[in-house]
C-alpha cells in the first residue's frame, strides 16, 4: 500500500516558512498500519520521520504529513483498553464539573472521541447530551454501542455548523497533534461554542516530552507537538483566548488548555519556554545516544533469556523502529485490542498476540512499550510471570 503524503515547510500555526529539523528518527512505517503476514510487516512502506522547529511561534512539526484519511479512518487504538486514561477521565469530568457548573443541561461535544470512554466518564458524573466525533469507523460503532451518540466524520466546519452557538463544553484530548489544519479545527469549535462555552484541549506537552528523552511520542499520527506559546498565538489568530493552562500528569506529562470566547482577567500571555535552537539539536543528540543504548542492552539481553514486548502502541512502533529491534530480538508483542492480535508489527514484523500467550510462555524479560502506563501493565503481569522481570527503556533504561 501506498502512503499518501506531502512535504511540509510552512509553520501550520503562523505560516513562517523557515522550519529548522533537529531530530531524524529515520525512514518508519505508519505506526497503526498492521499486516496480516510477517513478509508484509518487514517490507512496510516507509517515510522519513524528522521533526522540525518553528523559530516564529515556537512550534514543533513533522517535515512530512500523510492524509489523514489513510491514518485515522480505521484506527487501531482504543482508549478504554488503559485504564489510566479512564481514570483520568473521570477524574477530569469532576473536575471541569466543579469549574464550570456543569450539569445535566450542558451540551457536549468530544472531538475524536475514540470509543466514547471520555463521554461515558462525563455520563456518569452528570446525565448530560454528549456526540462523539470521530472519523474512525470502526470506533463510532463501539461508541454507538455503549449509547454514545457518534458521528462519524472528520470534525470541520461543516460539521460545526449543525451545532451553530449550542454547545456549552467541547473537549478534545490527545487530538490535537494529530491534525495538519489547526486553524479550521479551532475555528469549528467557535462556530458550534455558546458565547459563555468553554473549550478544553489535551495535549503532550513538548518541553516536558523533551526532558522525559520520550522520542517515542514522535510518530506520523502526531503531526505537531505543542506547547503554549504556539496555543497562544493560534488562539490569538482565531480570536480566542486562553484563559487557563494547567499540568496533567497522564501520558508522560500532559498540558490541559482552556479556552474561551471571552476575555478572562486570567488570560495567558506568551512565556519564556524554549528559544534557542541549539537546545534541541543537543536534545536530538542525546537520544541518537539513547537509541544505540537500547539496541545493545536488548541484543545482549536476547542472546540468553526469553524476552518478549507488551502493548503494541504506535510510540513501541516507534522505539521498535528507531532502534532497530525487531522479530530476531522480540518474540512476540502482547496486546488486548482484539484489532491488533494476530497482526504483525510494521516494519520489525513481530508478532502481536493475545494476553493467554505471555502465560504460556512465562519470559525473563518484558519490554513495556507503553512505559506511561508502567504501573498499571505490571500490576497485571506479576501476578501471571512472578519470575520475570520488566525493562522500562524511557525516560531512561530501568529493570524492575
Amino acid at each position: 500500500m501506498e502512503i499518501i503524503s506531502k512535504k511540509h515547510n510552512c509553520c501550520r500555526v503562523c505560516g513562517h516558512t523557515e522550519l529548522k529539523p533537529y531530530l531524524d528518527l529515520g525512514e518508519i512505517p505508519l505506526a497503526n498500519n498492521l499486516f496480516d503476514t510477517q513478509e508484509e510487516a518487514i517490507n512496510a512502506p516507509r517515510l522519513p520521520l524528522i521533526v522540525a522547529w518553528c523559530k516564529n511561534c515556537g512550534l514543533s512539526q513533522l517535515t512530512e504529513v500523510v492524509d489523514g484519511s489513510q491514518l485515522f479512518s480505521h484506527y487501531t487504538y482504543r482508549s478504554s483498553v488503559n485504564q489510566g486514561y479512564v481514570e483520568h477521565c473521570r477524574q477530569m469530568a469532576k473536575e471541569l464539573k466543579e469549574k464550570y457548573g456543569l450539569n445535566a443541561d450542558t451540551r457536549h461535544l468530544d472531538i475524536a472521541g475514540n470509543d466514547g470512554t471520555l463521554l461515558k466518564q462525563f455520563q456518569n458524573e452528570l446525565k448530560h447530551y454528549v456526540v462523539n466525533i470521530d472519523p474512525a469507523e470502526n470506533l463510532c460503532e463501539i461508541a454507538i454501542n455503549n449509547s454514545i451518540n457518534s458521528i462519524c466524520t472528520f470534525w470541520g466546519l461543516e460539521v460545526a455548523k449543525q451545532f451553530y452557538s449550542k454547545i456549552d463544553l467541547i473537549t478534545a484530548t490527545n487530538v490535537f497533534a494529530h491534525l495538519d489544519n489547526v486553524t479550521e479545527f479551532l475555528e469549528a469549535c467557535k462556530i458550534a461554542l455558546k458565547d459563555d462555552g468553554v473549550i478544553v484541549i489535551e495535549n503532550p506537552y513538548w518541553p516536558e516530552t523533551m526532558m522525559g528523552n520520550q522520542f517515542d511520542q514522535v510518530y506520523f499520527e502526531h503531526m505537531s507537538y505543542w506547547s503554549v506559546n504556539p496555543m497562544l498565538a493560534l488562539c490569538e489568530k482565531v480570536g480566542l483566548h486562553l484563559v487557563d493552562v494547567s499540568s496533567q500528569k497522564i501520558h508522560g506529562g500532559t498540558c490541559r488548555y482552556e479556552i474561551r470566547k471571552q476575555k478572562s482577567e486570567n488570560d495567558f500571555y506568551f512565556t519564556n519556554e524554549w528559544y534557542e535552537y541549539w537546545r534541541y539539536q543537543d536534545w536530538a543528540s542525546k537520544i541518537y545516544r539513547m537509541r544505540y543504548q537500547i539496541d545493545e542492552k536488548l541484543n545482549v539481553i536476547a542472546e540468553n533469556h526469553k524476552l518478549c514486548a507488551f502493548a503494541a502502541s504506535a510510540k513501541g512502533n516507534t522505539l521498535l523502529n528507531f532502534c532497530g529491534i525487531d522479530h530476531n530480538v522480540i518474540e512476540f508483542i502482547v496486546d488486548q485490542t482484539p484489532e491488533k492480535i494476530g497482526k504483525y508489527s510494521p516494519g520489525t514484523g513481530i508478532p502481536i498476540v493475545g494476553f493467554e500467550k505471555i502465560i504460556e510462555y512465562q519470559p525473563d524479560y518484558v519490554l513495556i512499550l507503553s512505559w506511561n502506563f508502567k504501573e498499571e501493565i505490571i500490576a497485571k503481569l506479576r501476578p501471571v510471570i512472578p519470575n520475570a522481570k520488566f525493562i522500562v527503556p524511557i525516560p531512561k533504561w530501568e529493570v524492575i
